[in-house]
């Protein structure tokens, strides 16, 4: 059996930062401006950035700290799905069960990263077989990113009612 690394994450008031930690220490964060789905990721001494592009088939570049392009993200919407393309592996981010409360990155050998947000914490958990920053970093944003994706969904509704 595979021995999995434990992190947990919290964010702030308002959503623009998650600090992860490990055995509760302060191992890096994620950083975002508002509602925007760009983010600057650190983790130990590993920082990446996340870029967003594209408006009707959108995607995410994956940028490290020299700025040089080392992978992208293309989002799936009709599935809930996401194909993360780095230099020499691919993965796969989807729910993990059919109410969305956890999601996975899978690659082609199996389950690599678990998600796990918690509604009542304004957190989570990510467990993870794979020891990568890099992995780590996508995990952390992909989730900051449907977070956002389901709230921008959620005012659909209320702004309808105050524009009518």
């Amino acid at each position: 059996m595979e021995k999995k690394s434990i992190y947990n994450w919290k964010n702030n008031l308002f959503g623009t930062k998650s600090t992860l930690y490990c055995n509760d220490a302060v191992i890096g964060s994620l950083e975002s401006i508002d509602w925007n789905l760009d983010a600057h990721v650190s983790i130990h001494k590993d920082k990446y950035r996340f870029i967003n592009k594209g408006l009707f088939n959108p995607y995410t570049e994956i940028r490290n700290q020299n700025n040089e392009l080392i992978g992208d993200i293309e989002y799936n919407s009709w599935k809930s799905k996401a194909t993360i393309s780095l230099i020499n592996k691919k993965y796969t981010w989807s729910p993990k069960n059919r109410w969305m409360t956890t999601w996975q990155i899978e690659d082609e050998l199996g389950k690599v990263v678990e998600i796990k947000p918690s509604s009542l914490s304004n957190g989570g958990k990510i467990e993870s077989c794979e020891n990568s920053e890099l992995i780590l970093s996508i995990s952390l944003y992909l989730q900051k990113r449907t977070t956002v994706m389901f709230s921008m969904v959620a005012l659909i509704p209320l702004l309808t009612l105050i524009l009518i």
